[in-house]
């Protein structure tokens, strides 16, 4: 039954064969030699051809999200070059937690920029917000990670306060 499953999803284009042509062709998109794929054990490349390799690993079945976690890390620039063009030319959706503005900057039509506590949105599908619009929106709606509106508490006077007190001694 694998079998047939996986038949099936290669004439879907969901899955590709595992053979040694198309792994080289993969390598290569990515900007690793071919010989990667017969000539190389993990412990012999360098960092930056160790992530190569974990990217391409990742991206081997075609998925929809790709969610990469600091992805230039250990990468030089012409790496860093190739990446830029493999994650570009992705179909799929990207999630990319980075330092490295300069790259996200080149990937990403929306930013979310985590600064001193706060949660900022940059750009959205190719239009700026301005800051005195994110700075309205910051004030007027508070939203969790899932994108849920959070309720915002209000301050109580000091009468309620003493109420909330006695009502919870009692």
């Amino acid at each position: 039954i694998l079998r047939i499953d996986e038949q099936e999803a290669v004439k879907l284009g969901l899955m590709r064969p595992l053979i040694t042509s198309e792994v080289e062709k993969h390598l290569k998109n990515l900007g690793l030699d071919p010989e990667f794929a017969t000539h190389n054990r993990m412990r012999g490349l360098s960092g930056g051809q160790k992530v190569k390799v974990v990217l391409a690993a990742a991206t081997w079945n075609l998925p929809h999200v790709i969610v990469l976690d600091e992805p230039t890390n250990y990468l030089d620039r012409d790496s860093q070059a190739s990446l830029t063009k493999a994650l570009n030319e992705f179909e799929g959706g990207v999630l990319i937690v980075s330092h490295n503005k300069d790259f996200t900057d080149r990937i990403c039509k929306e930013q979310w920029v985590l600064h001193d506590g706060k949660l900022k949105r940059e750009g959205e599908l190719g239009t700026e917000i301005t800051e005195k619009q994110e700075d309205k929106t910051a004030d007027d709606d508070l939203y969790d990670a899932m994108g849920n509106k959070i309720q915002k508490k209000k301050k109580l006077t000091a009468k309620q306060i003493k109420q909330k007190k006695k009502d919870r001694l009692a």
